[in-house]
């Protein structure tokens, strides 16, 4: 008996195979690109996530040698808050506006004014930025009315898909909270929300709890057999959570990938004064998580690979990674990179500091620096966003033990070594180091009866592989860094010179 996770993230999809005890079976990737109208947009093609992931579905069950009547449920799993306007039979009528866009400054004020934030925290528990979904929704209904009226539905990437195998158009409520329109307090979109936005929730998918059946398969366009159950998902960070045992109070996660996400497993909704982190819905029913969202921690890795380290992609042997190239020659470079800071605002600041006009800065370069220090102070300048956030969740009670690392950036022992000095806690890397398929998966299996508790099966499939003891000499240099980092962001923010320049840049661009 075997389970598939499909997992649509920013860059590109995977399809997995699973055994119930949680060993990967077969897998297959496939990269997707996105589009950059200006430089705060960024957009998808839906049909694209399709077309790819029907790919990587027919490699993975050859792959896997089993025969797909075996693979008895699926469960999608998807990056979150990206939204794409469909018709009555589910086609796109524009390109997917995808989280990491910020064209949408003018509706977040609008908001703020409409509604409030305060109304929309203790709500939804998000914050009012440019990342969610409802900002989207409301730049379609004010700069493209035509498409806005056109739409039958606004989906999200897992939605889409799952419209895709089954004509039904449904969300989770992990991803449903993750839209600014949907109450977790009641678990249902809020009428008073939409109505004070003029946002038609008709427009929206049903929301239901993760890891529920919802029939079989329809398309005969996948390698799937069609009675392959479809189960209901998750956001891919809640999914991750799941994925590696964030199923009790005290147990806390970072994922980095594109971004880096940190959550925390809560019992019941629990809010910031200040409004700084989030709270949404669990992947597991009857639970929610705080959330801090960091937008650039891979990326700003993955922009520096892509410009900067062109000798470690020609050096890369076949089937060797430039990011282990690149994490070895930032391994030369002392801690504190010579004296060079990186603060990763490539695409404007999430939590703590939720502003769209940040950018990313490189402080102290001189021409002594090499390319390992610009690597290493990419490490580095990360991690510091990571502990403003874990200080902001030990001020609302959540102490973490330790912190489970996943994704892509917890394969460099190097960054985990680093996140356990500047945080000084131990940093822990499951053996099934793909948190967030592992997680779909947990709600496939326990969708079709395979799983009679989910929390329970997390905690049976996982492991850890490895520890990273902080070093009290390096936590205490680190200490010095970390304030410095928090005091030039702040400095800069309270002179009002990422706004004023955000402007001014949008005046030599019409010129």
């Amino acid at each position: 008996m075997y389970v598939a996770a499909l997992d649509l993230g920013t860059t590109g999809c995977r399809t997995y195979i699973y055994d119930v005890a949680g060993t990967i079976i077969a897998s297959d990737y496939q990269e997707w690109n996105s589009f950059y109208p200006t430089p705060n947009s960024v957009e998808q093609d839906a049909n694209t996530w399709w077309a790819s992931l029907k790919t990587t579905i027919d490699a993975a069950v050859k792959k896997s040698g089993i025969d797909k009547t075996q693979i008895v449920s699926l469960s999608v799993t998807n990056q979150r808050e990206t939204i794409v306007p469909v018709d009555k039979e589910g086609n796109p009528l524009y390109n997917a506006l995808v989280w990491q866009d910020r064209r949408t400054t003018d509706q977040v004020e609008f908001i703020k004014e409409k509604v409030g934030i305060d109304k929309i925290y203790e709500s939804t528990g998000l914050t009012i930025d440019p990342y969610f979904s409802a900002t989207k929704i409301l730049w379609f209904k004010d700069n493209k009315p035509e498409i806005y009226n056109r739409t039958h539905k606004f989906l999200l990437v897992s939605d889409f898909i799952i419209h895709k195998l089954t004509g039904q158009f449904c969300t989770d409520f992990s991803n449903a909270s993750r839209t600014m329109l949907f109450d977790i307090n009641n678990l249902r979109y809020s009428d008073e929300i939409a109505s004070e936005l003029g946002i038609d929730l008709e427009k929206m998918p049903d929301a239901i709890e993760s890891g529920v059946d919802i029939g079989e398969i329809i398309s005969d366009e996948t390698g799937f057999d069609k009675k392959t159950l479809v189960i209901t998902g998750a956001g891919d960070q809640q999914s991750a959570a799941l994925g590696v045992g964030v199923v009790s109070p005290g147990e806390i996660k970072c994922t980095t990938g594109t971004g880096s996400f940190i959550l925390a497993y809560l019992q019941e909704p629990k809010f910031d004064p200040n409004k700084r982190v989030l709270c949404s819905c669990h992947a597991v029913p009857g639970a929610w998580v705080q959330e801090a969202s960091i937008f650039s921690s891979g990326s700003a890795f993955r922009w520096f690979r892509d410009e900067i380290g062109q000798v470690e992609c020609m050096q890369a042997e076949e089937g060797q990674d430039p990011y282990d190239l690149m994490t070895k020659e930032a391994e030369k470079s002392p801690l504190g990179a010579r004296g060079l800071l990186l603060i990763p605002h490539m695409v404007g600041a999430g939590a703590p500091h939720w502003n769209p006009y940040a950018k990313g800065i490189l402080f102290g370069l001189s021409l002594g620096h090499e390319r390992r220090d610009l690597y290493r102070a990419v490490l580095e300048g990360v991690v510091f966003e990571v502990r403003k956030n874990i200080e902001v969740f030990k001020e609302l009670g959540i102490t973490p033990k330790e912190l489970k690392l996943t994704g892509g950036g917890s394969r460099s022992d190097l960054w985990n070594q680093i996140m356990a000095d500047v945080l000084g806690i131990t940093c822990v890397r499951n053996i099934i180091e793909e948190a967030t398929s592992l997680g779909a998966a947990i709600l496939a299996a326990s969708g079709a009866g395979i799983f009679p508790d989910i929390a329970k099966a997390a905690e049976n499939l996982c492991k850890v592989d490895k520890k990273w003891v902080p070093d009290t000499k390096r936590h205490e240099t680190y200490e010095k860094l970390y304030n410095f980092s928090s005091e030039l962001y702040s400095t800069l923010n309270s002179k009002n010179f990422y706004k004023n320049f955000n402007d001014l840049s949008s005046d030599t661009e019409m010129d």
